[in-house]
Order: C-alpha cells, then sequence, then structure tokens
C-alpha cells in the first residue's frame, strides 16, 4: 500500500499513524489544541504519547485502509 499522509490537524480518533520503525498505531486519545498554536496530542493504543504541530504532514491510514492492509498481510 502507497503511504498517505495529511496534516495532524485532519487526525480523529480511531485513525492510524505510523510510528518510527514503521509500524501503525491505532490513536486511542486525541484533543486537538488551536490556541495559541495549533497542535494535536495523540495518545496511541501502546500508550506512547505525542504532540503534533498542526501543520505537520504525517503517514496515516484511515480504520478501513489499516484493516485492508492487515488483511492482506
Amino acid at each position: 500500500m502507497s503511504d498517505t499522509y495529511q496534516p495532524a490537524a485532519r487526525l480523529k480518533e480511531g485513525d492510524f499513524i505510523a510510528r518510527a520503525d514503521g509500524t501503525f498505531q491505532e490513536i486511542t486519545s486525541l484533543v486537538q489544541i488551536l490556541s495559541p498554536v495549533g497542535m494535536a496530542m495523540v495518545t496511541l493504543a501502546d500508550g506512547f504519547e505525542v504532540t503534533i504541530p498542526h501543520t505537520r504532514e504525517v503517514n496515516w491510514r484511515s480504520p478501513a485502509m489499516q484493516k485492508k492492509e492487515t488483511a492482506t498481510s
């Protein structure tokens, strides 16, 4: 499957994002901060927490894309 990128401002709970090791983890908790600086506070299924600027493009998969990818692997 080709890589798909989108700005962190468009992330939603239930989406999947790529980790540095190339695996994808589900977003279990997400807080979008709009002011004073736009950023997404993300908690992943493995407990990892990260803050991502809204303008940062992240390697992303929807739940349907992730399901399709795991079914073909």
